[in-house]
Order: structure tokens, then sequence, then C-alpha cells
């Protein structure tokens, strides 16, 4: 191997190691923080997959995330033309933004994007210690039509306000002047 490829991969480590001994430690402070979970269900709709993509992509995130089965499997149900993922109050709000980037690029195969929404409520959350306008508000998840890191997701709260959270690295979720989508409250079984 090329002395480049190897400096290249111990450089790549040292920095996975940086990172994952802050998380542990708990030196990253100041990020997004959820003072009190609200005890109420997160839900994603899927509104252009077929019900075999949707199985198939739920096992494939839960097959790629869960160490020791650790990943929630959500509850199913069809809704008209779209699906709908139930998933109990434990589950944090990173986690839904990673489902729903996930079934968003669940086919690389496809010219265009399935279309995800996701809603997450919050309870009392901080940012760097200082509480954020949407504590206590339920906010709808989306990936941006204009999107391209596509390791991005948006939400946008019920008075039209919207938010970037990139994830590739911690505490940097920001606020954005618009966004693709307008705010709708969770569809009804």
């Amino acid at each position: 191997m090329s002395p480049v490829y190897l400096f290249l991969m111990a450089l790549f480590a040292a920095v996975c190691i940086f990172f994952a001994r802050r998380k542990k430690t708990g030196e990253e402070g100041g990020g997004l923080e959820e003072k009190n979970a609200i005890d109420s269900k997160r839900v994603i709709c899927v509104y252009d997959m077929d019900a075999k993509k949707l199985s198939d992509t739920v096992d494939e995130f839960i097959g790629l995330y869960s160490d020791r089965n650790d990943v929630e499997r959500p509850s199913d149900s069809q809704v008209g033309d779209s699906f709908r993922l139930t998933f109990s109050s434990s589950v944090d709000y990173i986690s839904i933004c990673y489902w729903v980037n996930f079934l968003v690029y669940a086919d690389e195969s496809r010219k265009s994007r399935y279309m995800v929404r996701g809603w997450y409520p919050f309870g009392e959350v901080e940012l760097k210690g200082e509480r954020l306008p949407f504590s206590n508000q339920t906010v709808m998840l989306y990936v941006d039509k204009d999107d391209r890191m596509c390791d991005n997701v948006s939400f946008v709260t019920p008075d039209g306000n919207h938010y970037l959270q990139p994830f590739a690295i911690g505490n940097n979720l920001r606020t954005i002047k618009t966004g693709s989508e307008t705010y709708q409250a969770i569809p009804e079984n």
C-alpha cells in the first residue's frame, strides 16, 4: 500500500477516535438537548414507495444501524396511497432525522427521491444552553428539494420557521430563511 493511503487511513481513524471519545466523555457539551421528551409517538409518512420496497428499506436501515438490536422497528400501516411508520416515544430526534433521510434516498438507482415527511414532538429543547423557539411543538421533517449533500434533513415549525440539521458533525442545527415545504399536521389514520 502507498504511504499516502496509509497516512490518510491513520488520520481518518484518529479523527473517528477523537469524536468518539468526546461523545463518551461529554466534552461536546452545549449541543441540542431535549430537557424533557414528549411521551408521544413519532410518525413518518412515505408517499410514493411500494410496500415491498418499504419493507426492504426498513430491514436495510435496521441492518445498517443496529448494533445489538437497538434500533426500533416501526409499526407500519397503509393510509390511501401512502404508508405511515409509527415509532414509540423512546425514539429520539436524531434517529427520526436519520430515518427520514434514509427513506428519501432509499433507492440510489431512481432519478428522483421518495417523498417522505416526518413529525417529531419536541419537549423543552435547548441549544448551547438557550431555549429554542420550537420547544413544546411538533415539527415536520423533510429533505429539501434543493439538497445536494444527501446528508441533511430540514424541518419546519407550525409557525413556518425553517431549520437545517446536517449530520456530518454535532451541534450544527441552524435556522434557514426558507425551505421547500410548508408545515402540515400529521395526517389522521
